[in-house]
């Protein structure tokens, strides 16, 4: 009995230790300096982007220029349709980052482990109906990280994918 009661008296400063490593841990991803538009923490220019973001900037600035100045034309117009859709899904990127760094909803999480099966697996329905667990196991601040790295996941997808996903949607 003492040595059950000596594990569980152990565990629990444990427990908050991992809890305080989790906070920590999101309290420096709130305060990194970021891209203002995707919200990545790469090297930041003057404006405030990253050079991805910052490159997307410049080509739609140059292209609306031509495009002001030329006759219309159907590529030109097609070209800045896609930049446009490119910055907006930048952006997009950037405002679920400010989500994640907020309150995490186990649903969200069970979201996250879906897309991530569907990419791996090919199955969407591997970890479906497991919000509730997975709100049991894990603190909010657990949540928090947890979904920070699918952020980055899927982040990193998103935009190896960006100038497909723009051209379809343009």
């Amino acid at each position: 009995m003492e040595t059950g009661s000596r594990i569980e008296t152990e565990s629990q400063p444990l427990a908050c230790e991992e809890e305080s490593y989790a906070k920590e841990f999101m309290d420096d991803l709130r305060r990194a300096d970021r891209c203002d538009w995707c919200g990545r923490d790469k090297r930041k220019n003057r404006v405030g982007l990253c050079r991805h973001c910052n490159e997307i900037r410049k080509k739609l600035r140059k292209l609306e220029k031509v495009v002001l100045t030329s006759k219309p034309n159907f590529m030109l117009d097609w070209e800045l349709k896609v930049l446009q859709q490119k910055k907006k899904d930048c952006v997009a990127w950037g405002q679920m980052l400010q989500g994640v760094l907020g309150a995490v909803d186990a649903l969200d999480l069970e979201h996250w482990f879906c897309m991530i099966t569907q990419h791996i697996a090919r199955d969407d329905r591997m970890h479906y109906g497991t919000a509730t667990m997975l709100g049991w196991i894990f603190t909010a601040e657990q949540r928090q990280v947890l979904a920070y790295m699918f952020w980055e996941i899927f982040g990193a997808h998103a935009s190896h994918n960006r100038q497909n996903r723009a051209a379809y949607f343009a």
